[in-house]
């Protein structure tokens, strides 16, 4: 009987212990993100970390946490780089404080073993790194920290689709960490689009504010990234905003086409100066079939090919304008315009260039096709927001085309509104070969020298008769070339002299312009034949 007795009080004092150490186990660290209390105050130790700052509230709750240090004492160096040592010592902090409450580690020689071995224990990297004090990318950083802590501790709360994040793919070697801390709301991107670059280091301020965000899940942000558009989605956004566009000359004859876009659905529209130059009045066909007026022309910019008109319209579909800072070389690309009059013309391919400068013009090269009519189309982006104005393609060669960028419209005024027919220069012209412009006749220059010359006839003046500065003068003339329908197709070289070359298709006039010496002058010529 007494041992019965002795055998149930047994068992009652191991039932008891048993119940004592569960419930003791949180506070000795069962995995949980409570684990990681404050063990120390922040009393504005850190002379360079401002209450203000953005970063100010990561860099107290690490330091609180006893997870990160400053550089030396009194100083954290926000804007400092990590390193691949200080990365992993973060991530076998985060690990082995989830999982024990404490982060406690020996001291060793290099001052980073302990945490490098601990990593590796614990599968939190998979190797050895050749260089530990080299500075962390944000990509080694994600993969890294992610590896650290387990699914349970990075619930999902945001809805990223695959391939959302601009600059990462899951198949990457870094890209299933980085998706993962985008669900679980500790990374939110780097711009409006939610682009990670991973290939930028991290600065020890946004490594602080990425790690309170593990720490803390109450702190984590929302974040929605849709992902690229098919296709057939981004045509059915944009195809709305995008119009047709034909110029007539003072009697109603047809003189051009080109194409244009809504960027307001008051009407404000962009286009290609080349489109408009010259124009008495113009007319749009839109998505809907309907033909309106331009009712005028804000202003245009002639060195980057761009014009802001208005379009009688009310309440119209408008594109979205993209940022432009963030635009890489190989993205997916489409344009929409009318080329050859064929409306709504759609087309994909990639950015060749995110920034190709031409003789000082600044453009984005693309691989998709445009022709003759696509001048001032869109290009949009996977998002079917408009990247830029197509505008040129080169002549011989295979798949360059070019596209002014949008962001160059903000250098154009819409304060007020101008018809069309109002820029309109009179202009004389040289008998024989309308309607190429009498240069003399205009800037009341004498002629120097005359005569067949090139298949044609030439008209030589002298530079020293010039009244203005030569290149204003000359840059005039090209301007009422071009608004009487002349279009620049090249260059042709006599005599060591090259020639700017214009044609105009409606009256098959071919116009060459160049500096070159006549009779022992300097002389501006115009050939036309």
């Amino acid at each position: 009987m007494a041992d019965k007795k002795m055998m149930k009080r047994a068992i009652t004092v191991l039932l008891a212990i048993c119940i004592a150490l569960l419930y003791a186990t949180p506070v000795f660290g069962a995995a949980s993100l409570s684990n990681f209390m404050e063990i120390r105050e922040y009393n504005g130790e850190f002379a360079d970390v401002s209450p203000d700052a953005w970063y100010y509230n990561g860099i107290r709750s690490v330091y609180e946490r006893g997870i990160l240090d400053g550089k030396t004492p009194g100083v954290f160096d926000p804007s400092g780089r990590l390193t691949i040592a200080e990365t992993i010592k973060i991530a076998a902090c985060l690990h082995k404080g989830y999982y024990t409450g404490t982060m406690d580690f020996a001291s060793g020689s290099p001052w980073y073993s302990p945490y490098v071995e601990y990593a590796l224990a614990n599968g939190i990297i998979a190797g050895a790194y050749k260089d530990y004090s080299a500075a962390a990318v944000r990509s080694d950083f994600a993969t890294i920290i992610g590896a650290a802590m387990p699914d349970e501790a990075l619930t999902p709360i945001n809805r990223v689709a695959d391939g959302a994040i601009p600059d990462v793919y899951e198949s990457y070697s870094y890209g299933l960490a980085v998706y993962r801390l985008y669900r679980a709301g500790v990374l939110t991107g780097s711009d409006a689009e939610g682009r990670f670059f991973p290939g930028r280091t991290i600065s020890r301020a946004e490594a602080s504010s990425i790690i309170m965000r593990i720490i803390d899940a109450d702190v984590r942000q929302s974040v929605s990234l849709q992902g690229p558009l098919t296709a057939e989605e981004v045509y059915k956004l944009a195809a709305p905003a995008v119009f047709y566009i034909e110029i007539f000359d003072s009697s109603d004859r047809q003189l051009k086409t080109g194409s244009g876009f809504f960027i307001s659905s008051s009407g404000l529209a962009v286009t290609n100066y080349h489109v408009v130059v010259g124009a008495y009045a113009a007319s749009v066909t839109t998505d809907d079939g309907e033909v309106r007026d331009v009712v005028g022309i804000y202003d245009y910019d002639r060195k980057n090919d761009l014009a802001l008109i208005q379009v009688d319209v009310e309440n119209c579909p408008c594109l979205e304008i993209a940022d432009l800072t963030s635009l890489l070389t190989g993205a997916t690309v489409y344009t929409l315009g009318s080329p050859l009059g064929l409306y709504a013309t759609f087309s994909r391919g990639i950015v060749s260039q995110a920034s190709r400068d031409i003789d000082g013009v600044e453009f984005i090269q693309i691989d998709a096709p445009i022709s003759s009519g696509s001048s001032g189309g869109a290009l949009l982006d996977s998002s079917g927001r408009v990247l830029g104005v197509t505008s040129a393609t080169a002549v011989g060669a295979q798949n360059i085309n070019l596209a002014m960028p949008i962001s160059m419209i903000n250098e154009l005024s819409f304060d007020s509104v101008v018809p069309l027919k109002s820029l309109l220069v009179e202009v004389l012209y040289y008998k024989g070969y309308f309607p190429a412009p009498d240069f003399g006749a205009f800037f009341d220059i004498t002629v120097f020298n005359s005569g067949s010359a090139r298949g044609g006839t030439a008209f030589s003046y002298r530079l020293s008769d010039f009244t203005g500065d030569a290149d204003e003068v000359i840059d005039t003339y090209t301007h009422l070339v071009e608004q009487n329908q002349f279009e620049h197709t090249g260059f042709w070289s006599s005599n060591g002299v090259d020639y700017m070359m214009y044609y105009n298709s409606q009256h098959g006039v071919t116009l060459l312009m160049g500096i070159d010496v006549v009779r022992g002058r300097e002389c501006f010529t115009i050939t036309v034949s």
